[in-house]
């Protein structure tokens, strides 16, 4: 090797240890820094049981074509949910949880539809009404820019940051698949997709959540959770006209739940519930 083939290689060299220090400097300076270092609970990822059908609560069906009150004329003429006693064997309860969420194994919620004809028939679980994650007994109101107001939206919080989501399903092997429709702190709505459900028994099933999901802020709060908005049981056209019976059970996120904090970090609370100053009156 010359000495001029040596001179380009180090410099080529150096050129690629500086670009991968300033990407390293970026990373480094990506997150929110406080005069404190977290501890080892900056990376907490952990299995979150989200809903396990113990407790009944307002979810919902519908689907599409849409039921017809003319029992001749409708397009779908059995749409029932229930809950259910039973649930998968290979499902072990939770031997603790914060909520107490998972601790039981006892029931399941079960759908029951028929199509009257084949073709691209959806069927749509929608949940209970939205309510903080954290909090079951106060109630989340989102903008709704068609009414201009606030409503309370038919939704499950999904805490942290999450990187997965699973559930459990019992099918019956029919042609549908499912889908979990997911919505950003934007309003934008994201499809994930679970896959065919033409399968016998229980099995869990799951789904990753895109890199491309925007979950969080370069300001305080960082997070900026997700939240399911339906489930939809989606036919393929090979998908007969029949009775179906399919059921869902522990519902549970792969999430971060790590939030920055730092002196200081409520006090937006506290100027909410302020006096004006005597020029802002």
């Amino acid at each position: 090797m010359t000495n001029k083939h040596k001179f380009l290689m180090m410099t080529f060299s150096a050129f690629i240890v500086v670009v991968i220090g300033l990407l390293g400097y970026n990373n480094a300076n990506s997150k929110i820094i406080t005069n404190i270092e977290p501890d080892i609970s900056a990376e907490e990822w952990k299995a979150v049981v989200i809903e396990d059908f113990e407790k009944p609560l307002d979810w919902s069906l519908d689907s599409v074509p849409k039921k017809n009150t003319e029992p001749k004329k409708d397009p779908t003429p059995v749409l029932k949910l229930k809950y259910i006693q039973g649930g998968p064997s290979a499902l072990r309860p939770e031997r603790w949880t914060a909520d107490k969420r998972g601790m039981e194994k006892k029931t399941c919620l079960g759908i029951h539809f028929k199509f009257r004809y084949p073709g691209y028939n959806s069927i749509h679980l929608l949940p209970p009404l939205e309510v903080s994650w954290d909090d079951p007994n106060k109630k989340v109101l989102t903008y709704d820019s068609r009414t201009g107001k606030e409503i309370q939206e038919k939704a499950i919080q999904l805490p942290g940051r999450v990187k997965a989501i699973s559930v459990w399903f019992h099918g019956r092997g029919n042609d549908y698949n499912l889908e979990c429709w997911i919505k950003d702190h934007i309003g934008e709505v994201h499809i994930l997709k679970f896959g065919s459900l033409n399968f016998v028994g229980w099995r869990p099933l799951k789904a990753y959540i895109p890199k491309y999901v925007p979950q969080k802020m370069e300001s305080y709060p960082m997070t900026r959770g997700l939240k399911i908005v339906r489930f939809v049981i989606r036919s393929t056209p090979d998908a007969k006209p029949v009775d179906v019976y399919m059921f869902f059970d522990q519902l549970k996120a792969l999430t971060d739940t790590y939030e920055v904090s730092f002196d200081g970090q409520d006090l937006h609370k506290s100027f909410e519930q302020g006096t004006l100053a005597p020029e802002e009156k």
